[in-house]
């Protein structure tokens, strides 16, 4: 289940936090934010194809990316903390919809233990049958590429705090 807010009590959550935007701390904080030189001043929809080719056009942010998409596949609950600012809901809002439309998975927005318990009971999000499958396979295909490039690449050391982080 992929759940989303601006914040949450972690005891009452079954779920991987993973905080996008948030000025708390305590989470895993996922380095996905897009440098505002990037986008610039846009619009709704221009806003949401920078965003979606800058996660799927740099491989480190994709490997950031997919450790939110891995762990739903995985049958994991996510949840994704954003900023209470203008600029923090429309990345949370754009990184949903790429979510949705690239994988056919729905979040909830979650605010507080009753929205929880509701949403836990009636949940029916999963990937959707026709092309998320297809494009979580390729998806997962490259992160695998990617994450054994990364092996590689790094000294030990560089690696074995890497692979902690991702845990």
């Amino acid at each position: 289940m992929l759940m989303y807010g601006n914040s949450i009590n972690s005891s009452y959550v079954d779920a991987k936090i993973y905080n996008v935007s948030s000025m708390r701390e305590g989470f895993i904080n996922l380095q996905i934010l897009i440098p505002p030189n990037i986008i610039g001043k846009t619009f709704d929809r221009e806003f949401d194809i920078n965003y979606f080719n800058y996660i799927l056009g740099n491989d480190n942010v994709f490997v950031e990316f997919f450790r939110i998409i891995q762990d739903l596949y995985l049958g994991k609950n996510v949840y994704l903390m954003f900023g209470e600012d203008d600029w923090s809901e429309n990345l949370c809002q754009s990184l949903l919809k790429i979510i949705q439309q690239r994988y056919g998975y729905n979040g909830y927005y979650i605010t507080n233990f009753n929205d929880y318990v509701y949403i836990s009971m009636n949940d029916t999000s999963d990937f959707d049958k026709e092309y998320g499958i297809y494009n979580l396979d390729q998806d997962k295909m490259r992160y695998s590429y990617l994450v054994k490039s990364i092996e590689v690449r790094l000294p030990q050391d560089q690696y074995m705090a890497m692979e902690a982080r991702y845990q």
